[in-house]
């Protein structure tokens, strides 16, 4: 009997689905997905897996997924894994805040290294050698690819009995008296559960704002450019952080990924997201994110001056879930059994994603969680109306406050 129901076929729901097979539960697994498996905001993630955060607990969910690459790789699953690190960049005059970062970083158990301008001229040299100081590398940070590794999630748990239904979407949670009976589909037909977890990404609210579970989160514009290929970025170069200017940056196919955190982000009603994102605009005013580009790209060309020339090849946005606190919403909801939600990563699903589904499944198992978890209930801010224009605009803030990354 499949009695576990995961909403949504997403890197979280994927990560959900394998890290319950992995307990023995893959036989009583179901993913639905209304369209195809990381069709949704996953494919438009830059895809970075960084361990530096300010939550230990945070950065124990970001090693995780690390340890579940691993694993997913040990099993022959591609997830198009790019082991190059993440350098730190600091601008000229900022060693001591750079000896702080290293610092913190040993603090939490993180590997790094202290390096100079040249070292970090010799892992990076498309920027700019006057514009810095040094750097701090963490060699185990990587990126991937987001459709690889959320497939790879669902094909290793599929091997352990779930079951993926694409093209059947979910209209409502069912329930009575305290606990979950199941979910309810567009085309009123039902399926029973005792266990549903909700990992619908930007559109999770739709479903348990209505069975009385308001989440405090807010699909946020993310968005990123690819230049056109240029020979001054190395194939193999780190992700590089320029927290001054609040942007980070990766190699992209012989290109730079690059994006910059904007002053004013976009949030959105999760009402009006379309089930296809292909022609979604966040922004009329700035549809093609020109105006955002416009307003960082003076900053950006100090550390990279081939932005003034080089052309934009892509540009690509998606919404992601922010809350107004920065923390995760990963829990069971206390009033009503059966409930769970994995969401609300701030922009960095992929680098939690095996994280949070081990974290899923913990709870589900009623097992004791590998971290606390208190910080990232989904009820912790009681009951409110999360499509208000105030929430919306707290959400999209809490994006402008963020570090780069």
């Amino acid at each position: 009997m499949r009695d576990i129901v995961v909403i949504g076929g997403g890197v979280l729901g994927a990560a959900v689905a394998w890290a319950l097979s992995r307990r023995g539960l893959g036989e009583r697994v179901l993913v639905l997905e209304r369209s195809q498996p990381a069709s949704g905001a996953t494919s438009r993630a830059a895809a970075l897996v960084t361990l530096l955060r300010d939550d230990p607990a945070m950065v124990e969910l970001a090693r995780e997924t690390l340890r579940a690459i691993a694993v997913l790789e040990d099993e022959a699953e591609e997830v198009g894994r790019r082991q190059v690190g993440s350098l730190h960049v600091g601008a000229a005059g900022q060693g001591e805040a750079l000896d702080a970062l290293a610092a913190r970083c040993s603090s939490l158990g993180i590997e790094v290294c202290r390096i100079g301008r040249d070292q970090v001229l010799a892992r990076a040299g498309w920027l700019e050698p006057d514009a810095i100081e040094g750097g701090v590398f963490v060699p185990d940070d990587c990126y991937v690819e987001p459709y690889l590794l959320c497939t790879a999630y669902l094909r290793a748990a599929s091997r352990r009995g779930v079951r993926l239904m694409t093209g059947v979407e979910a209209r409502a949670i069912h329930h009575a008296d305290g606990k979950v009976e199941g979910v309810e589909l567009t085309d009123g037909s039902r399926i029973a559960a005792r266990v549903v977890v909700n990992a619908a990404g930007p559109w999770a609210n739709l479903l348990s704002a209505d069975a009385g579970l308001p989440l405090p989160m807010a699909p946020v514009r993310s968005h990123y450019w690819i230049t056109e290929p240029t020979s001054a970025v190395e194939r193999g170069g780190p992700i590089v952080f320029l927290s001054e200017i609040r942007a980070y940056a990766r190699p992209e196919v012989g290109a730079l990924l690059f994006g910059i955190r904007e002053q004013r982000p976009v949030a959105a009603d999760p009402r009006g997201l379309p089930a296809d994102l292909g022609g979604f605009v966040f922004d009329a005013r700035d549809p093609e994110g020109w105006e955002s580009l416009a307003e960082g790209a003076a900053d950006l060309a100090r550390y990279f001056p081939g932005v003034e020339t080089l052309g934009m090849a892509h540009y690509i946005s998606g919404p992601s879930n922010y809350t107004p606190d920065g923390k995760l919403i990963v829990g069971a909801d206390p009033a009503l059994d059966g409930l769970y939600v994995a969401s609300g990563c701030n922009g960095s699903g992929i680098t939690f994603s095996g994280g949070i589904g081990r974290l899923i499944a913990e709870m589900v198992c009623q097992e004791p969680t590998f971290v606390p978890a208190t910080a990232f209930a989904p009820a912790r801010l009681g009951m409110f109306d999360p499509f208000s224009p105030q929430f919306l605009a707290a959400c999209a803030a809490a994006r402008a406050r963020k570090s780069a990354g």
